[in-house]
């Protein structure tokens, strides 16, 4: 039974849900006028209404990470990841019940927020399941899978955190440019390693529908574009910073065009934000390095993997 509720624990992905508490994090920064320049900032947030934002935000992104493995099982097995569910340890039936009562709990949590917070995680119970669920399957679909995780991954979590500072939804939104084409970027890198995997699915990705180099040559155009967006119309020096870091790699990639390169620009960026996320608020420490030691030692003891790793899957 202890083993069966830590697999539960980890099938919601804390790999994502750290870099999405992140997202939530900067947001809230930017609610509370903190990101005009790279000082620390040590503030816990001695706000209610930010703790139940957390919670709401880390409970929806379970659900759609629950819910995307779900329905991924098939090239998740052909393509050798996540297997909790494609190789049955977690069983279909197990994983739908609890993706919903993350769903609901999400909501909950939420309503105690605010209206404009309650309509975020509508948008993002939309975007999250569509991007998942046949007939529409998002995943599948070219350019709409990029999107979706860029709107879902990014933005409504740095709006979450916004409004969860005090900050109306429409402010939070407008400050999300540079984070949209950087998961863009992170997203695009991500399916190379998949397109072979996903072919054999029958899911036509960015990727699969792009080939190889021409999709690392777009994301590293779009990590070009999150400098930019990073200098204007709202300077943002900690996506300028993580922007910066990224390119090079990204356009190494976009050069090069082999999966390691590609894959290398993507875990770097991956760590760059999460190094000036920690410089920028310290605080963010702590869970990073918590995630991060149960990710390795819950991978070596149940798969024998180096899991995450820079190199590795």
């Amino acid at each position: 039974m202890l083993r069966k509720a830590i697999d539960f624990v980890f099938l919601t992905r804390p790999t994502l849900i750290l870099p999405g508490w992140g997202f939530f994090v900067l947001g809230y920064l930017h609610a509370r006028g903190y990101m005009g320049d790279l000082r620390p900032v040590l503030e816990v947030p001695p706000w209610p209404t930010f703790w139940y934002g957390f919670l709401a935000t880390t409970f929806i992104s379970a659900y759609i990470y629950v819910l995307n493995q779900i329905y991924d099982r098939e090239s998740d097995r052909l393509n050798r990841k996540l297997f909790l569910i494609a190789d049955g340890h977690i069983s279909v039936g197990e994983a739908y019940t609890f993706s919903l009562l993350l769903l609901l709990l999400s909501f909950l949590f939420g309503a105690l927020v605010g209206r404009d917070f309650l309509l975020l995680l509508v948008l993002g119970t939309v975007v999250g399941t569509l991007y998942s669920l046949p007939p529409f399957r998002f995943k599948g679909r070219p350019f709409l899978d990029m999107l979706s995780n860029a709107v879902g991954y990014a933005v409504l979590n740095v709006a979450a955190g916004y409004v969860s500072g005090g900050g109306g939804i429409y402010e939070g939104i407008r400050a999300t440019l540079p984070y949209f084409f950087a998961v863009s970027a992170l997203y695009l890198n991500t399916t190379v390693p998949d397109i072979p995997g996903d072919r054999r699915a029958g899911l036509i990705t960015t990727g699969v529908l792009l080939g190889e180099r021409p999709t690392a040559v777009l994301g590293a155009l779009f990590v070009l574009l999150t400098v930019l967006f990073s200098l204007w119309p709202r300077y943002n020096p900690f996506m300028l910073v993580v922007g910066a870091i990224s390119l090079p790699f990204y356009s190494y990639g976009a050069v090069r065009g082999d999966e390691f390169s590609i894959k290398l620009a993507y875990r770097v960026s991956g760590v760059a934000f999460v190094l000036a996320l920690i410089v920028k608020y310290p605080p963010f420490l702590i869970p990073a390095v918590i995630v991060l030691i149960a990710l390795k030692v819950y991978y070596r003891l149940r798969f024998n993997l180096d899991y995450p790793s820079l190199t590795g899957r």
